[in-house]
């Protein structure tokens, strides 16, 4: 029975041909339209049952169509635009390859002027109903086209039949003289739109720039980071200014892709770059929707994480103000730490919330991203060993409590006031109102006096310095004027009270040292300036001499200095009295004979 039929498919076409050609005489020749193999055989209404029942069953084992769910259908295009949609294949052909050559057939169709779109018929078979054009079968329609459409075979069959009649006069509508003129003449009117929608989004943009300047200027701050001003008052006005331009030129663009794709659709030979462009923008919109429809469960738990994460940096900062004004007391913990340890806190909450979303961002699965990632890991690694070191000496320092901000302190050679203290250095202002960056890492590394520890917590610092003053100066009356001295500079502490050290006995004076305690910690140049005039003022009223300068006397008994005169004498009769000697005795070689008889 199967060998029945492959003899039939082979010998009815050669019968049809000869009977459709006494019936249509205007037939045009096969090879004009290049039609492909599935459907350039001519065949009358009634052999077509018969062809159409052998041929799926020839095919049985080869025919391609879609599965049970139907897909997604492939579009078949007259000249750029689009027509309509198929979903099954047909023989060999997959769904792709058939939209393909329809389409290729569609436009031999519209090109053939002799053959007129309503002349095109619907012809009923068993498994294909077929639309043809006098005896050429234009297109042949599956059983998954009209489920595709939801519709029976027939219904589907009109209404394909109707797609091309529009589609191929509109075609030739189009490639006539008088709808090249008229598609010309919409072309105009459509650039002359575009230019004046241009000058008015221009007029529009240049009118809202002067009325906002005003505004602007009253209502833009500049981006502060603590004190510090990253971004200043006109760059924040400026770029403002900037994102408005970019969003006319967007708008402009936008206008021109409108013009270009309706003026490219009005003409038949540019239709393909009017769908190209609109594939162009379209696809992108597409790709993003649904990859945002695709994503709605990982931006649930993105939000879900944020907000998780925002309301824990909230409970954080709360709890840590509350330390930090004295609300809520933890043993051990001193308040002055609460702030940095607020900030620490905040730190990693960030930390882990990124690393919680990371997984349900597109790009975690991104080879490319992990790629990079891994690149700048190693980089940082590499680079940042000391910006590291200085952030953990930060740390270590604030734990520490070493000094805080507006302490007067001195590390290493720096000398001064504390005047900001971040993870990676440390500020200081000197008394000479320079300031200082030094590094957390060399602040760690050095010995740091601290000044307004004691001032603040226990009875002050003391101020300290050293006079010498002859032996003929009785003690106490040294250490009556020292102490007096003290007493009269403001600043220093009447308790504990100043006090007198005999730090050394020399040759020529006796060194005493006067230590007095003071809590102006910051005056310490002022103070030991003020302490220094009293002691003057104090011992020229005692009539005192301060031995600082050393004085040396000459005494009456004869002087041990040689007379230059007798010296110089002695020197030229010893010039005198030498033996003559080409070098010196001492080093004067024997005569060679002498040296030989030796």
């Amino acid at each position: 029975m199967r060998c029945l039929r492959l003899v039939l498919l082979a010998l009815l076409p050669s019968v049809a041909l000869a009977q459709d050609a006494s019936l249509d005489t205007t037939a045009v020749p096969a090879d004009s339209l290049a039609l492909p193999a599935d459907s350039a055989a001519v065949l009358s209404d009634s052999a077509r049952a018969v062809v159409d029942s052998a041929a799926v069953a020839a095919l049985t084992d080869t025919t391609t169509t879609v599965a049970a769910v139907l897909g997604e259908g492939v579009g078949v295009d007259l000249f750029g635009r689009t027509l309509f949609e198929v979903w099954g294949g047909l023989g060999d052909l997959s769904v792709e390859a058939r939209a393909d050559r329809l389409s290729a057939r569609l436009g031999e169709f519209a090109r053939a002027s002799e053959l007129a779109p309503d002349a095109l018929r619907i012809v009923e078979g068993q498994t294909l109903t077929s639309i043809q054009a006098g005896t050429w079968i234009v297109m042949s329609v599956t059983e998954e086209d009209a489920r595709g459409l939801g519709m029976s075979r027939q219904e589907a069959a009109v209404f394909y039949r109707q797609q091309i009649v529009d589609g191929v006069e509109r075609h030739r509508e189009q490639a006539t003289l008088r709808g090249l003129l008229r598609s010309a003449a919409l072309t105009v009117g459509l650039l002359i739109v575009l230019i004046a929608a241009l000058r008015a989004l221009g007029w529009a943009f240049a009118w809202m720039d002067r009325r906002t300047a005003a505004a602007r200027r009253l209502l833009v701050r500049p981006v502060r980071i603590g004190t510090f001003e990253v971004v200043g008052r006109d760059q924040v006005s400026r770029m403002g200014r900037a994102v408005a331009g970019l969003a006319r030129l967007a708008l402009s663009l936008v206008l021109v892709y409108v013009f270009l794709t309706t003026a490219f659709g009005l003409f038949p030979w540019t239709q393909t770059w009017s769908e190209n462009l609109l594939d162009a923008a379209l696809t992108p919109l597409r790709q993003l929707g649904t990859l945002l429809v695709e994503s709605v469960d990982n931006v649930i738990a993105i939000l879900v994480i944020v907000l998780v994460v925002r309301w824990a940096i909230r409970i954080s900062d709360y709890l840590f103000q509350q330390i930090e004004t004295g609300e809520v007391h933890l043993n051990g913990f001193h308040a002055d730490l609460a702030d940095p340890t607020r900030k620490i806190a905040k730190f990693f909450l960030v930390v882990i919330g990124l690393v919680l979303v990371y997984p349900y961002t597109p790009i975690a699965n991104s080879i490319a991203f992990q790629g990079l990632t891994v690149f700048f890991g190693l980089l940082i690694s590499l680079g940042s060993s000391s910006a590291i070191s200085n952030m953990v000496a930060g740390v270590v320092l604030t734990y520490t409590r070493a000094f805080r901000v507006g302490d007067r302190v001195k590390v290493g050679d720096t000398f001064g006031d504390v005047v900001e203290k971040t993870f990676l250095v440390t500020r200081i202002r000197t008394p000479k109102n320079e300031d200082i960056s030094v590094p957390n890492a060399t602040v760690l590394s050095n010995h740091i006096v601290n000044y307004s520890v004691m001032a603040r917590e226990g009875s002050g610092v003391i101020l300290h310095t050293t006079v010498t003053l002859g032996y003929d100066l009785p003690w106490p009356d040294a250490h009556r004027l020292l102490i007096q001295a003290a007493k009269d500079t403001a600043g220093v502490e009447a308790e504990p009270p100043p006090f007198v050290l005999q730090t050394s006995l020399g040759d020529f004076s006796v060194a005493y040292q006067l230590n007095a305690y003071t809590r102006e910690v910051t005056r310490m140049a002022r103070l030991y300036s003020d302490l220094h005039q009293h002691i003057q003022d104090r011992f020229a009223e005692a009539e005192v001499e301060i031995l600082s300068p050393v004085y040396h006397a000459r005494r009456d008994g004869p002087s041990t200095v040689p007379d230059v005169v007798a010296v110089q004498n002695a020197r030229a009769r010893a010039q005198a009295t030498a033996p003559v000697l080409p070098s010196d005795g001492a080093d004067l070689a024997p005569p060679p004979d002498e040296a030989a008889g030796a």
